[in-house]
């Protein structure tokens, strides 16, 4: 059957009728769909595609009636090719004098899975922005700015001795002082052990691309880290959603998966679980290991930032756990010290980091050799110790500022857990609140915020949303919370006199 790549967009105001009238109409622009082709019959496009029959059949109506389609009884639906160059009905895609090239039905079918509603779309530009509770944030204002500035600056100046230097695991100082950092965890010893990537984002993508073949399952947390989800959807995976509960990881339910389906890897973030905050324990951290071994499995351990846990001790990571070779340790500076710092890294078995660098140089060679050097400096003069000292501090005051307005202004029925680190609150909202009305009327206010759907593997789930403390003032995370609340009690039709819950 002829392939048409749609999907609907869910923020788009037209109804996905519409918006797939509007799609072919854009492939008969381009050429793509010729005269006289026949379209596929309404039944089957519309189980190809995941929509409802009536809503395939509208969308061949709409476009018989603005001329470019025609229907023949007990033959089908045919292209009659584009309409006369008064006809005002016709879609503004074939108003255009030159044809529109049709890229969309060139997008490859891993491409094509991609979702750029839940990953990429901000529904705020910055101007609009009052209370920005949006998570993978951080308060600039604390950066130790003239630190970096000169760590930058002496890093320009050492390229005339060292501009041309390339090493396919990153920048060796930096590697070896990677290593040094995490070392007293348990974690790498030397250098060869770490390779330098572009961000977190870049490790998972790269660790997707070499161990995922079209197909393969992989198992993660539910909810779980969108871009994660992302980086092994666009390798083709399946992805298998996995239950998190106060304890982390339901290895229990990961062991169920494992009796009936072969699972190729599994990504899990133990320390501080993306988006909950929960805490895997003890217990199942061994189990997950012990799962990983008689599976054959390999972990993906991303510690995105250990370094903002202030509360509790830290539990050791997987990867010093007896880890061994099957456990793959991703680690990031972006969230320690700002967004725009695409420099991350990946701890693993020597065979596995020259597969990751090999598959590196497909792309890029590494990451800005300016940049290394200027962190390298920045971890050996201890300026991110004592950054990361100072922001723990601030943090903690913003996360306990969160907690407690949301225990006083969100309505019955709203339940969170206070995490021991990290920059995010995630909320449970009443199963009753519309989250649609919810999203614009805060939106209309500037109020930003993390949408819990985005985190779900399948898109869908119980409603929630995750507030991050890490850019607000405590006086605006009050007042955000109070205008938040009061629209979440708008919002949800929520019976009885339920108290809001803080989970332990």
């Amino acid at each position: 059957m002829l392939d048409l790549a749609f999907r609907p967009d869910p923020a788009r105001p037209e109804p996905v009728y519409r918006q797939l009238a509007d799609h072919l109409a854009e492939l008969v622009a381009a050429g793509r769909l010729a005269r006289g082709e026949r379209l596929p019959p309404s039944r089957e496009l519309a189980a190809s595609l995941g929509l409802s029959r009536n809503t395939v059949t509208r969308a061949y109506e709409w476009g018989v009636e603005a001329g470019w389609l025609g229907a023949h009884v007990g033959r089908g639906t045919f292209v009659q090719g584009p309409p006369r160059p008064d006809d005002a009905a016709r879609p503004a895609a074939l108003r255009a004098v030159p044809p529109a090239f049709a890229w969309s039905a060139l997008f490859s079918t891993r491409v094509r899975a991609l979702d750029p509603a839940r990953a990429l779309r901000a529904r705020l530009s910055e101007d609009d922005v009052r209370f920005d509770f949006r998570p993978g944030r951080v308060d600039p204002t604390l950066l130790p700015i003239a630190d970096l500035q000169g760590a930058w600056q002496r890093a320009v100046g050492r390229l005339r001795t060292h501009g041309n230097d390339f090493d396919a695991l990153g920048w060796p100082p930096l590697r070896a002082a990677i290593a040094r950092s995490l070392a007293g965890r348990g974690i790498a010893k030397h250098a060869d052990e770490v390779l330098v990537t572009a961000g977190a984002q870049q490790a998972l993508d790269l660790v997707a691309r070499v161990l995922v073949d079209p197909g393969d399952v992989v198992a993660v947390e539910d909810p779980s880290y969108v871009l994660a989800t992302l980086a092994f959807r666009a390798a083709g995976s399946q992805l298998v959603g996995v239950a998190v509960d106060g304890d982390g990881l339901r290895v229990d339910e990961l062991a169920r998966v494992l009796r009936s389906r072969r699972v190729k890897l599994c990504y899990v973030t133990p320390s501080s679980q993306a988006p909950t905050g929960a805490v895997l324990s003890r217990e199942r951290r061994a189990a997950l290991l012990d799962l990983a071994d008689r599976a054959q499995m390999p972990i993906v351990e991303d510690d995105y930032d250990c370094e903002l846990r202030s509360e509790a001790p830290l539990l050791p990571a997987l990867a010093a756990q007896g880890g061994g070779d099957r456990v793959i340790y991703v680690g990031t500076f972006s969230k320690a010290l700002f967004p725009g710092l695409r420099v991350g890294y990946v701890v693993g078995a020597p065979p596995l980091l020259r597969a990751l660098s090999l598959a590196r140089a497909a792309a890029s060679f590494q990451p800005s050799l300016v940049d290394q050097m200027a962190l390298a400096e920045v971890l050996a003069r201890d300026t991110l110790e004592r950054h990361v000292r100072r922001v723990r501090r601030r943090y903690a005051e913003r996360r306990r500022a969160l907690a407690a307005a949301l225990a006083e202004r969100m309505p019955a029925g709203v339940r969170f857990r206070e995490p021991q680190g990290g920059t995010a609150i995630w909320l449970e909202l009443p199963r009753e609140i519309d989250r649609a009305a919810l999203a614009v009327a805060a939106a209309a206010r500037g109020i930003a915020y993390g949408s819990g759907d985005s985190f779900r593997v399948d898109g869908d789930g119980a409603p929630a949303m995750l507030l991050s403390f890490a850019s607000l003032a405590p006086d605006a995370i009050r007042a955000g919370v109070a205008e938040l609340g009061a629209l979440v009690a708008r919002h949800a039709a929520v019976r009885g006199r339920r108290a809001v819950r803080r989970i332990s």
